[in-house]
């Protein structure tokens, strides 16, 4: 479904032609779009990689655009080694002076803002590392300038019933609200169903 068709599915089932309402469609889009994010983080559009390479004696590092960390990865010689995740105050407990240097050995998320996710290294790193981020993040939403999604091409069921249903929000439609809402949570179900299915090994889990 492409975004001009799924204006004009949204219009076409709540008979709603409105100025107001055309206006508000785009909002109503971003913020299912969010929805779908929130409730089904491992599609495959929000997995996301992104490399780089560490700085002697620098801790903090940001992965541009990532919502949450899947895994970090360092090379060491000729080997990849994946770091493992603790909290920030394992951390600092474990490497307390942050400007002693050695093999980084663990990540913690540090903070999160527009321009990513910030995570911390333990130990500091003593020299360059090539390293390999993992991540999840929202896919480029749907709109006039970006037709097509893999959300909208691969999961129209669950993208319109819930415009529909966040739509019938915005029209104050209890009638319809109801209706959208059990269709949306149902699609939604069957869609995190799939997803266990795209994750899941057929040869050992007999699919």
């Amino acid at each position: 479904m492409t975004y001009s068709e799924l204006v004009t599915q949204i219009k076409n089932f709540l008979e709603d032609d409105s100025t107001e309402f055309a206006g508000s469609i785009d909002a109503i889009i971003v913020q299912v779009e969010e929805m779908i994010f929130q409730r089904a983080p491992n599609l495959p559009c929000y997995r996301g990689t992104t490399a780089g390479n560490t700085v002697a004696g620098t801790v903090s590092y940001v992965i541009p655009t990532a919502r949450m960390i899947r895994n970090f990865q360092i090379t060491i010689g000729n080997n990849v080694t994946y770091l493992d995740h603790r909290i920030d105050s394992y951390l600092r407990d474990y490497w307390p002076n942050p400007a002693a240097t050695g093999v980084p050995k663990f990540y913690s998320t540090n903070s999160a803002a527009v321009a990513g996710t910030s995570i911390n290294l333990a130990p500091t790193p003593d020299i360059i590392y090539a390293y390999v981020a993992d991540y999840i993040a929202p896919e480029t939403g749907l709109s006039s300038g970006n037709p097509t999604t893999w959300i909208s091409t691969n999961a129209v069921n669950v993208l319109l019933s819930g415009c529909l249903y966040e739509a019938s929000a915005f029209l104050k439609a209890p009638e319809t609200l109801s209706l959208y809402k059990t269709q949306f949570d149902e699609a939604i179900a069957m869609l995190q169903e799939e997803m266990k299915r795209i994750y899941a090994a057929e040869y050992n889990g007999g699919i």
